[in-house]
């Protein structure tokens, strides 16, 4: 049975990846501060954009951006300033849903601050819709109707998990990221959550780890040069663990462009093989 793939849109990673990411993962981009998890995300979902549909590639369908605290304008005003030429693809052709006005609804934040744009404030606008009343909700609806064949960006995990852990118990949030890898199988996309590296108890930290498939750490390299440099690896990964273990990867350096975005720029392998 042949492993169904999509790329990343990242040439130099796709290659080592034998093609790309097993279609239907989820995928934890687990990030240290700065450290690339935003830049590679970026990178991967323009270039996918970008990418014209040919024989032997299975481009996703769209990109899905779902975001809890920023909105759109927000993002893309990112985009532009660190990769510009990203910013016309990203405008034009993804697919963007802001839960803002959901995540800050029930909380003290004033209206005028969680709106997207200036808008008049109305009484209309003051009331809360179905969304607001169940964030949860709202987002299982879009992801039935959106992630099948795409890739989805949640950003970020990090933020999702503290808005539930005020509205549930733990083990009901484990049990939603648990239904969300078994439902990721039958959209036979990509999802992609981030989560902040140190936010939550090695415990907790790990345990989400567990109901993903996949784990792309983004790090700091430790130790002690002359030059900071960004380093990439595989903690987890159904069906992609073994391929990297015959070439006996260890980790990837990584380096970040205004005009490339996200590249690999150097493999490293386990010495002495």
């Amino acid at each position: 049975m042949d492993l169904i793939k999509k790329p990343t849109g990242i040439d130099s990673l796709d290659q080592v990846l034998r093609g790309g990411l097993p279609c239907g993962s989820l995928v934890l981009l687990l990030g240290e501060t700065g450290a690339g998890d935003f830049e590679f995300m970026v990178s991967s979902i323009a270039r996918l954009l970008r990418m014209p549909r040919q024989n032997g590639i299975n481009i996703p369908n769209k990109v899905c951006y779902i975001s809890f605290t920023r909105g759109k304008e927000d993002i893309l005003k990112e985009v532009a300033l660190s990769f510009p030429e990203f910013y016309k693809v990203m405008k034009d052709r993804l697919e963007f849903k802001d839960f803002s006005n959901a995540f800050f609804a029930q909380s003290f934040i004033p209206v005028n601050w969680r709106l997207s744009q200036k808008k008049e404030l109305t009484f209309e606008s003051l009331r809360w819709d179905k969304e607001e009343e169940d964030l949860m909700a709202g987002l299982i609806d879009y992801l039935d109707k959106n992630a099948k064949d795409s890739i989805v960006v949640i950003d970020s995990l990090t933020v999702l998990v503290q808005y539930c852990l005020s509205r549930m118990e733990w083990k009901d949030l484990i049990i939603f990221l648990r239904g969300l890898q078994k439902a990721s199988k039958q959209w036979e996309g990509i999802v992609y959550a981030m989560l902040c590296e140190g936010i939550f108890e090695k415990g907790k930290q790990e345990e989400i780890q567990e109901c993903v498939d996949g784990v792309m750490a983004f790090e700091w390299d430790k130790q002690e040069t002359s030059k900071r440099q960004r380093i990439m690896y595989f903690k987890k990964f159904r069906g992609l663990l073994p391929i990297l273990d015959e070439s006996n990867i260890v980790n990837f350096e990584t380096q970040i462009s205004s005009q490339r975005g996200f590249e690999v720029s150097n493999i490293k392998t386990v010495r002495g093989r």
